[in-house]
């Protein structure tokens, strides 16, 4: 079943978005809502506590002065057994302590709601961009009469370059209750 592009009046060469967005070309005037920004706010990062910071560069120097003095051991001729003797402990402990040191912040409050409101606005906007419709042959989209809700008036063409912005309208409106 198609619908009856409001400019040209035909109804051969319409299509859902996402049909004329899928068809072989595609037709980027109809391109769906792009998605929520979610990278970065979502995930906790991972950081260093200066206190344990200071602490594991204290003993990260340790070992270095102990690889230096198992080096010097070994090139002077002085048993480097006794002085790996004394390395493992300190060793242990650096990796302990860069263990706890990369704590995760917890995430606030604010950034889980900022997800959760885009997440939202996406869906609702997606939902208007699955009822639009699309002409080829005048290269307009348009919503039809009901398409959103019972009571929703059919929409006038719409040109290419003003799609996204009506579809954001649209979402606004349709769901304003919701």
């Amino acid at each position: 079943m198609s619908e009856q592009c409001p400019q040209c009046g035909g109804s051969d060469s319409t299509l859902r978005a996402r049909q004329a967005w899928e068809g072989d070309p595609p037709a980027v005037e109809v391109a769906p809502p792009a998605a929520p920004p979610v990278t970065g706010i979502a995930t906790a990062e991972a950081r260093w506590n200066p206190t344990t910071r200071t602490v594991a560069l204290i003993v990260g120097g340790y070992l270095a002065l102990a690889l230096v003095a198992v080096l010097v051991a070994g090139a002077t001729g002085v048993g480097v057994g006794a002085v790996l003797a004394g390395v493992p402990l300190p060793g242990l402990g650096f990796w302990v302590v860069l263990y706890l040191a990369r704590g995760r912040d917890p995430l606030p409050a604010a950034n889980a709601e900022q997800v959760s409101f885009h997440k939202v606005v996406w869906t609702r906007r997606m939902q208007v961009w699955e009822h639009a419709w699309f002409c080829s042959a005048c290269r307009v989209a348009f919503w039809p009469a009901g398409a959103l809700k019972p009571a929703f008036p059919a929409s006038p063409a719409v040109p290419p370059h003003e799609f996204p912005l009506m579809v954001a309208t649209m979402a606004d409106r349709a769901y304003a209750q919701a």
